[in-house]
């Protein structure tokens, strides 16, 4: 049926079935790229996505989840392409085919191995010229989907739309979509639920409990009449009964940042769009193509648990992490900031405190703001080390304890020659990227043309950080993170006061990140909790272990200077970390999720780490400073009725358990503000 509708669209357009080139086929693994007469079909093994060729484009008429044997396929005639741009590519536009190529790619190596497929077409009415690419990683639960666009002689950008706007209608406010960059073929005239969520810019002003960095909003009701428009989200899941089809803008979007031309979803009788093309029509250029924002779309089964592991499984596909770059436990010198911290990148403060981070296990010492020529100076800052010996005496003194070195950089100001004489001169392994400001396609094709060339200068020996802090248009959560790793909130001892550490407020936002967010691409930051102003906080209550704990689903920042600790705190952490050092490699590899309740200072809460098999993993749990329950149930993941082999790992005692059959398990932990540590295996 899905052939002859497809056929029947493009004789009605004048376009031959035959215009793709047909009996086409590539395959990478379980990977497929397949052109039948007028379909085009891709697979990655777990899931399906076919194209109908007609006289606009390609169009979506189907996405199967290939292990459930489920199709998503609601025909719309109306619809007759995946993209459009009002005014320009318009539902009647006449699309001429140019080539479609697939081939192996890796982009450099920078992210896993995939079939990239890329289909050429020309719009001689609109003077565009377009290409479809499709990325097929695989064994991946999802596929990622995006436009290229260049600008042919003629082309008039005038009148176009740059971004979403609105219009009046009645007293009422509706949304006026942009130009529309993904269609999926999803029936809402049906029983089904949309979960909307995206996380927020400028972690930095979200430490207490009223702002979470985490919006969810859960959409019940069908049939949908009329379109849902939300403009925050950076994700959608659409379930229907425990399964569904989750879609995924790879963009800097921000629940409170929109950034730069990241549209909307829309969900309606049509099916689900994504709007925003990330290029403005001023910005589509005739020497070259240039990228919009990309869409994943990814099956799942087994509800809003089996979404986020699905989701998870994709980035990581997409976002691959590499052990031998990415593992390390950082120190970054602005920590004991207060509020100020260039202090603390003084050479005579540095040649302390390096060997007293060697001794607690702590990998990398990042020196923050404060190294560079001139600080703040205006065009006689250089980012070029402001110590008499340069980099001497630090790189030896690191050299002879075996810590790596990372810098702070004001990613606008410095110079990327300078980045270039510090990398090869200092062996720099982690970059933390401060006070960007990416409004436009040409800062965002700078910036990574420059990073991607320091990155292969010592390729696998340097990564970056990226800093989301303030109200910039920075990164967001969902692109960029190939480099290495997004850096999270500051926190503070002392000043400025919304910055202090609180336990509850810390361990909370972390609980929120990792439920649609691969916790091995976020940097936390880990204060000393008996340095914290008492006016502010209870962090004087809690260990130093606990307060470290926190952030072992995360790449852990020690956020505090080696030279403030007493003996107790330097041996706790220093046992806590040989522990961790003996499992972060199997942690890394796993995927972790938050279980238990949402912190609230009395609330037994914690994360599951599950490894790609599902048998085995950790339990790292919490029980807040003012729980009053030293045995706790709580519902885990994907172990429902399982049997389970349990270590201790702050103990070494082993026990058995077995897990109920709604998933719940119960937990000790003797005294409040302590944590366990566990490690578990399924034996049947």
């Amino acid at each position: 049926m899905k052939k002859l509708i497809c056929l029947l669209l493009c004789l009605s357009g004048g376009i031959t079935a035959q215009t793709l080139p047909g009996g086409y086929n590539k395959k990478l693994k379980s990977a497929s790229v397949a052109v039948t007469d007028d379909t085009l079909t891709v697979s990655t093994g777990k899931i399906e996505r076919k194209w109908c060729w007609n006289e606009t484009g390609l169009k979506t008429i189907s996405i199967k989840d290939l292990l459930l044997n489920r199709e998503w396929e609601k025909e719309r005639p109306e619809i007759t392409c995946d993209w459009n741009l009002p005014g320009a590519i318009n539902p009647n536009s006449q699309a001429t085919f140019v080539s479609l190529e697939a081939r192996k790619s890796d982009d450099e190596g920078f992210i896993n191995p995939h079939l990239e497929l890329i289909t050429y077409l020309r719009y001689d009415s609109a003077r565009l010229e377009v290409q479809h690419v499709v990325w097929v990683f695989p064994d991946a639960p999802g596929i990622r989907t995006q436009l290229r666009v260049k600008a042919m002689d003629g082309f008039n950008p005038e009148g176009l739309p740059e971004k979403e706007t609105t219009r009046n209608y009645y007293g009422h406010t509706l949304s006026v979509p942009s130009g529309q960059t993904e269609y999926v073929p999803l029936d809402f005239s049906v029983k089904n639920e949309r979960l909307y969520w995206g996380y927020y810019n400028n972690p930095g002003a979200r430490h207490d409990q009223s702002r979470d960095m985490l919006k969810e909003e859960r959409v019940v009701g069908y049939p949908v009449f009329q379109d849902e428009d939300i403009n925050w989200a950076s994700g959608v899941g659409v379930d229907y009964d425990g399964n569904g089809v989750c879609v995924v803008k790879e963009s800097h979007k921000c629940v409170n940042q929109q950034g730069h031309n990241t549209g909307s979803f829309y969900a309606g009788p049509k099916g689900l769009s994504v709007t925003g093309w990330g290029l403005q029509p001023k910005e589509i250029v005739t020497d070259r193509f240039r990228e919009c924002w990309a869409t994943w779309t990814i099956v799942y089964e087994g509800g809003n648990d089996g979404m986020q592991l699905a989701l998870k499984r994709f980035d990581r596909a997409r976002y691959p992490v590499f052990p031998e770059r990415d593992i390390m436990i950082i120190n970054d010198t602005w920590g004991p900031a207060d509020p100020g911290g260039a202090q603390f990148a003084k050479e005579d403060y540095l040649l302390k405190e390096i060997p007293l981070l060697a001794d607690l296990g702590v990998d990398v010492l990042r020196i923050d703001d404060g190294w560079q020529i001139n600080p703040w100076g205006g065009e006689k800052e250089v980012f070029l080390p402001s110590y008499p010996d340069q980099w001497k005496n630090i790189k030896a003194a690191c050299e002879k304890n075996k810590v790596d070195l990372g810098l702070w950089i004001a990613i606008r100001r410095a110079k990327q020659k300078d980045l270039l004489w510090n990398l090869e001169d200092a062996n720099v392994v982690t970059w933390k990227v401060d006070f960007d400001h990416l409004n436009n396609r040409e800062a965002f094709e700078n910036r990574f043309k420059n990073i991607r060339e320091i990155m292969k200068r010592r390729w696998m020996k340097t990564q970056f950080s990226f800093c989301p802090e303030y109200d910039d248009p920075r990164y967001g959560w969902y692109y960029a993170k190939e480099y290495g790793s997004i850096y999270f909130q500051n926190i503070q001892e002392a000043l400025p006061e919304h910055l202090i550490m609180v336990p509850y407020h810390v361990l909370r936002q972390h609980w929120l990140m990792s439920k649609y967010f691969n916790s091995n691409k976020l940097q936390v930051l880990l204060q000393n909790p008996k340095r914290v102003d008492t006016r502010y906080s209870d962090a004087d209550k809690h260990g130093h272990g606990y307060c470290f704990a926190m952030g072992l689903p995360f790449i852990p920042v020690f956020f505090q200077s080696a030279q403030y600790l007493d003996e107790a705190g330097r041996q706790e952490l220093k046992s806590l970390i040989a522990l961790y050092k003996e499992h972060r490699k199997e942690m890394f590899d796993c995927y972790s999720f938050p279980i238990g309740e949402t912190p609230t200072n009395e609330a037994w809460a914690g994360f599951q780490f599950i490894n790609d098999k599902q048998d085995g993993g950790y339990f790292l749990l919490f029980r807040e400073l003012h729980n009053q329950q030293p045995a706790h149930e709580i519902r885990l993941k994907f172990l429902a009725g399982k049997k389970l082999g349990i270590t201790d790992i702050r103990t070494g005692k082993t026990f058995t358990k077995q897990v109920s059959p709604d998933g719940m398990l119960e937990f000790e932990i003797g005294n409040p503000a302590d944590y366990s540590y566990l490690k578990y295996n399924v034996l049947e």
